[in-house]
């Protein structure tokens, strides 16, 4: 009696042809899977345009820039150029996350309490899908190499975050060359805060965000529809984690002006690259072909990585007379 079934070399046929399915199968099922990836990054930044509408809407400015890396925010300290921390802590209450935005309030504008530190420190632990591109890296805790200390508890991890304000077109300036003095009473510069006001004009470079910039929409003369506000921002992907390669990705997202979390639109844009970090200062992203960008309006489009370097600029200038319109991709 003949017993049915495959001869070795039928199965060996079905499982080169099972293979070659899969072959064609999978790199479909990744496109698919970076296409949702892609969109939920885009979703974020629809979030910010929206929530930086509303912050006009509700202070008159756009989200301030802060003040340096070792600030974080302040509830106390409200909107605008008095605030320490970075864009994305003005615009915490307008992304449904005030309650988190108030936990470190004490009523006191002044150097803050252990106890408020204690609370600020926790914020910039507390982890937020909208802070992170999912095609680049996990919502989780990062490595903090370059730790705030002046109104939070120094941090060995932090949240981090995968997008950066715009500085304008010209290399982002740290506060490092700008004078800075470290101490969180600003009124020693002056009552008159005269010396805020020199910081704040030293650091302006053109762009939407720097050290205690209060933009209103008045102030981007070349209209709100072709100039950049917030966009994703090039890293290594080597220094994904543990975040200490080139000193733009060190800190937690939290902070004010700093590379963390400003880039400059003197050069084009990039995908991710291993291994280079000679313009490490771009705007940038983990998708291939091109990255998301908010404008000042709000409108979020993809900007190509061929984008001329000369409308890259003029996107990245608020005020410069030089219109271009974003183009198309």
């Amino acid at each position: 009696m003949k017993t049915k079934g495959f001869t070795l070399v039928e199965l060996l046929v079905v499982i080169a042809i099972i293979g070659m399915l899969m072959g064609l199968l999978l790199p479909a099922v990744q496109q698919a899977r970076e296409a949702a990836r892609q969109i939920q990054c885009t979703n974020n930044l629809k979030q910010f345009g929206t929530a930086s509408q509303s912050h006009i809407a509700t202070n008159g400015c756009y989200p301030g820039g802060g003040w340096y890396f070792d600030f974080v925010l302040d509830p106390d300290r409200g909107a605008g150029a008095d605030q320490p921390g970075g864009w994305i802590c003005s615009m915490m209450p307008h992304l449904e996350m005030n309650t988190l935005w108030m936990h470190p309030a004490d009523g006191d504008r002044g150097t803050p309490s252990g106890e408020q530190k204690r609370k600020a420190t926790e914020v910039c632990q507390t982890i937020h899908s909208i802070y992170y591109c999912p095609s680049r890296r996990k919502a989780k805790l990062y490595p903090v190499i370059s730790s705030p200390d002046e109104n939070c508890n120094s941090m060995k991890q932090g949240v981090k975050i995968d997008y950066s304000g715009n500085h304008g077109n010209h290399i982002v300036v740290s506060s490092d060359s700008a004078g800075w003095t470290n101490g969180y009473n600003r009124p020693n510069y002056g009552s008159s805060g005269e010396a805020l006001r020199k910081l704040a004009e030293f650091t302006d470079k053109g762009g939407m965000f720097f050290i205690c910039s209060e933009l209103s929409d008045t102030d981007v003369t070349d209209g709100t529809s072709n100039t950049y506000l917030v966009g994703e921002k090039y890293i290594q992907p080597e220094g994904y984690e543990p975040c200490n390669v080139g000193n733009v990705d060190d800190n937690t997202g939290m902070s004010g002006c700093d590379w963390d979390t400003l880039r400059d639109a003197v050069n084009i844009p990039m995908q991710d690259r291993r291994g280079y970090a000679g313009l490490k200062y771009i705007f940038g992203s983990a998708h291939a072909g091109s990255m998301g960008m908010v404008m000042a309006d709000g409108a979020v489009h993809r900007i190509s990585y061929s984008i001329d370097q000369m409308v890259h600029q003029r996107l990245g200038a608020r005020a410069d007379g030089k219109v271009v319109h974003v183009p198309g991709i």
